[in-house]
């Protein structure tokens, strides 16, 4: 989910300058555009390499688990972060590209026209490294990469055909939908670093075990190894965890999403007393 959201945000964006220099009869510039992706892709594995390094010379001791619920909470804010930006600039987002193309083009200046390609993918690039570092750490194996392959190939397959109209869902909707979706992997990081943090007694334990689910889905069985890197199943949370997940979810959706639930009802009436 992660290497697909990232990805489609990537590919919308290099879409949208593209599609933009072919409408204004400027192909050429497209070359510049191309170097950008090929760039960012570059920076992108090359990010990658760096973090899988650095978090490989920390396989054991306690320094490792420091470390690891350092990116893990650090995740979790560019996460939520990520979240508002695009929650309140979804319908902006085609806009802004087009400034900063019609900025470059008067300016003559191609390489700002790359670099806005470069950022775009970049950008994105160095999220997803983020992201899977905190929930796989140095352990990601050919599996995994696997998984941010076919996202990605599922996220450009999406931008073609939001592209070319084959689907109805709006883009902002879609982001809403898999934003939702993101948010619930964010309040798993949280609870897996939480779980970190108590077990070097970083942090009080309350209650452990409270709720015992091993019946149910032990998380240990590899469903659930799955479901806890994803989304941080744990079968036996501790009270400290089943709060900070609850105290999360609630806050992050009323801050993010109902936001945007009353800026309609608002406009409609200022639109309604102006008239």
């Amino acid at each position: 989910m992660i290497s697909f959201r990232e990805g489609l945000e990537a590919f919308l964006v290099v879409g949208i300058i593209l599609a933009y220099l072919g409408r204004m009869n400027f192909p050429s510039a497209r070359k510049w555009v191309y170097l950008g992706v090929g760039l960012g892709i570059f920076a992108a594995f090359a990010l990658a390499f760096v973090f899988q390094v650095v978090l490989s010379g920390f396989e054991s001791g306690l320094m490792e688990k420091y470390l690891k619920a350092g990116i893990m909470g650090f995740a979790v804010v560019v996460l939520t972060y990520v979240m508002a930006w695009m929650s309140r600039n979804s319908r902006m987002i085609k806009g802004a590209v087009e400034q900063e193309i019609n900025a470059a083009i008067s300016a003559g200046n191609m390489a700002a026209l790359m670099l806005v390609a470069f950022f775009a993918v970049v950008r994105e690039g160095l999220e997803t490294v983020l992201f899977l570092g905190a929930l796989y750490g140095g352990g990601m194996d050919s599996g995994v990469l696997a998984g941010v392959a076919l996202g990605l190939a599922l996220s450009l397959i999406a931008a073609m055909a939001l592209f070319r109209g084959m689907k109805g869902l709006p883009v902002k909707t879609f982001f809403r939908i898999t934003g939702l979706l993101v948010l619930v992997i964010s309040a798993g990081l949280l609870i897996n670093m939480i779980g970190i943090l108590q077990d070097i007694n970083a942090i009080p334990l309350l209650a452990p075990g409270i709720i015992n689910l091993t019946w149910l889905l032990d998380d240990g069985s590899p469903f659930g190894i799955f479901l806890k890197a994803l989304f941080g199943y744990t079968s036996q949370p501790s009270l400290t965890q089943i709060v900070a997940y609850i105290c999360y979810m609630t806050v992050a959706y009323l801050a993010i999403f109902r936001e945007k639930d009353h800026e309609k009802p608002v406009e409609e009436a200022n639109l309604a007393h102006a008239r």
